[in-house]
């Protein structure tokens, strides 16, 4: 008796290990990246917890740190599911399942890509506005 072909998973070709050590490296630094956010969280939080506001003007300001924490844990989520995703296809393509038909070298171009948005200075108009003096005078 022979084995039925048709229970067999479809053949894929053979994906470069180059490939995959790029993957592995995006996929670290994005893991570095994610814990540098988190810091970024830490130190605000613990900024707003340590100075307790008196004046309106502190409470202007702690409100608008309250608004910047809230605002940079959302963007975190978001790319955090979006780096989800990447695992994921990159989990599919490396167990080599049929519906997930996408090549190592475009799963490795997403990370890149994904990593390169990271570098951008994604808060740096909210942390102006933390720096610049206020248009308002209590």
């Amino acid at each position: 008796m022979s084995k039925s072909i048709k229970n067999q998973p479809a053949s894929r070709p053979p994906v470069d290990a180059l490939q995959y050590e790029k993957l592995a490296l995006s996929a670290f630094d994005l893991c570095d990246r994610h814990l540098g956010q988190l810091d970024t969280l830490i130190t605000l939080a613990s900024s707003i917890r340590r100075n307790p506001s008196i004046t309106l003007e502190e409470r202007r300001l702690r409100q608008m740190l309250l608004e910047l924490l809230v605002d940079t844990a959302e963007q975190y989520q978001q790319e955090l599911e979006c780096d989800r995703e990447l695992y994921q296809v990159i989990a599919l393509d490396a167990k080599g399942v049929p519906q997930g038909r996408i090549t190592a070298l475009h799963a490795a171009n997403l990370l890149a890509e994904a990593s390169q948005r990271a570098k951008e200075p994604a808060i740096t108009a909210i942390a102006t506005q933390l720096t610049s003096p206020s248009s308002e005078s209590a």
